[in-house]
Order: C-alpha cells, then structure tokens, then sequence
C-alpha cells in the first residue's frame, strides 16, 4: 500500500502494509460488513461449522460466508425455535450467530417493526422488555448447549426506551450471558443514523438510541 495520509473510519494513516484497523464503533452498512469485519477478526472462520438460527432473509452472510452453514428460522416450522433445537446434539457447532428479537414493539402494529421481524424470520414480537429479554435469555441458553467448548457465539441486543424508561438491554443480555459460563471477547457497537424525527411538538427526554451491540462469547472448556 501506498505511503501517504489516508483517512478511514476517522482514523488518520498511512497504513502502510497493513490494513485500516476494525473499530469497536462504526456505521456498518449493513450486518452483512459487520459479519465480514468480525471474520477478519478471527472470531468466524471459513472451515468452521456455523449455525444461523435467526436466517431470515440471510442479510448476514451476503459479504462473508462459512463454508458448512447450518441456517433456518420459525418459517421453516416450530420445530426450528432456537430455544429449543432438538435436532442437534451438545457441542455440535464451533461457531453461532444469533439474532434474536431486541427491541419489544409495545404493542404497536404499525411502523417498520413488523417488517424487521419478517426479515429475520420471527413470527411474533414480544410486546414488553422483559418478554424480550427472556426470549433472549432462553435462546442463548440453548446456544450455550449447542456450541463446542470455546467456541464462539455472536449476539446482537441494544438499549432501548420503552414506555418511557430507558430498558439496558446489553446489561441483561450479557449479565445472563456470563452467568451461565460464556466469557465476554469483544463488544462491537454497530452504529445508525436515526429513522425518524422528534415528533412535532414533543419534548425529547432521552438521547435517540442510534446502535446496537454485538456481543462476542466465548464458551468456558
């Protein structure tokens, strides 16, 4: 690579001989370039046996892709809720991606929350925080079960204001994660522009919440 200043991600070069450095924060275009980072991480490897319980619409795999991906979601049937897989055996994975349901809808039908369920393969969505973090919770329960010793699971979760008050999604996700034998990697903070404006004559009582945290695990030996 050339000499000479180059800036990447706001971080000024030349980087000489070497790629720009993956930031724990940045606007990701999508999940698919924030996979395709964590692979250059090290974190996801081609030969490994990758499971996808949350496929969906398989946004995640278009820039980098395992080369044995075990992927499917509730539309393939109840027998795939990734609380309970009973098709595999313990430790069959050396890697899982799960994307489970983050944000609770309050009830709402409208905006664009049900379309971001359907993407991902998710039939309902939890109406209050705590349906969601026990959705949450149960799942990475059953991928404890399913990874391989030390191997990987990437979660993603975020912060969010629900009736009100601001819900620490990350805190419960990885309180529960680390309580049942998971150690903490790397935190990858995937940032976004916000979707919609202060409505018209409302008073803003919180800072817009414009990420989402992927969490990198590990599983104990």
């Amino acid at each position: 690579m050339a000499k000479g200043k180059v800036t990447v991600d706001g971080l000024e070069g030349p980087f000489e001989d070497e790629p720009p450095p993956i930031l724990a924060a940045k606007y990701w275009v999508s999940n698919a370039d924030l996979i395709a980072d964590v692979a250059k991480l090290g974190y996801l490897k081609k030969a490994d046996v990758v499971l996808d319980p949350t496929y969906g619409k398989g946004i995640w795999w278009k820039k980098w892709r395992p080369e044995r991906l075990f992927h499917h979601d509730l539309s393939n049937g109840p027998e795939y809720d990734f609380r309970n897989l009973e098709m595999y055996t313990d430790g069959f994975f050396d890697a899982i991606a799960f994307d489970p349901p983050y944000v609770s809808v309050g009830g709402r039908s409208t905006s664009g929350m049900k379309d971001m369920y359907e993407a991902f393969g998710l039939m309902d969505a939890p109406t209050t925080p705590l349906l969601v973090q026990s959705l949450i919770n149960d799942g990475l329960d059953e991928m404890h079960r399913l990874v391989k010793p030390r191997g990987i699971v990437l979660v993603k979760c975020q912060d969010y204001i629900s009736s009100g008050k601001l819900w620490p999604g990350t805190h419960y996700t990885l309180t529960h994660a680390l309580a049942i034998g998971f150690e903490l990697l790397d935190r990858l903070e995937h940032l976004s522009k916000a979707s919609r404006a202060q409505p018209s004559g409302r008073r803003q009582m919180h800072a817009r919440r414009n990420l989402s945290t992927m969490f990198v695990l590990r599983k104990g030996r």
